[in-house]
């Protein structure tokens, strides 16, 4: 009881919580994520949909100068950092799905 009370601790959840999780997992039901996992992938997901509406907002703006016959010059350093934005974005939801997945996959 004692391990089972510091594993589920570690993971954020009761202990019946993890019990629960642990019994999905193995009977084939997505990913368990604890409620720290859960905050932290609804923040990356807020994230990717801030980056989302602010290429669209490039997109319209971008379309805009067009049909009014100006010439579009993207500036290639802000493109760049979306970019990279993105990308850590991306890796850190990996990382968060794949280390979840690692974790109950993982146990006997």
């Amino acid at each position: 009881m004692r391990q089972l009370a510091e594993v589920s601790h570690q993971r954020g959840m009761t202990r019946t919580g993890w019990i629960v999780a642990l019994v999905r997992s193995r009977l084939g039901s997505p990913v368990q994520h604890s409620p720290n996992e859960h905050e932290v992938l609804r923040a990356i997901v807020r994230e990717l949909n801030r980056i989302g509406g602010n290429i669209n907002q490039i997109a319209r703006a971008a379309n805009t100068s067009v049909l009014q016959g100006r010439a579009v010059e993207p500036d290639l350093s802000v493109i760049q950092e979306a970019r990279s934005v993105i990308e850590t974005e991306l890796a850190q939801l990996r990382n968060a799905l794949n280390g979840n997945a690692d974790y109950w996959e993982g146990r006997q």
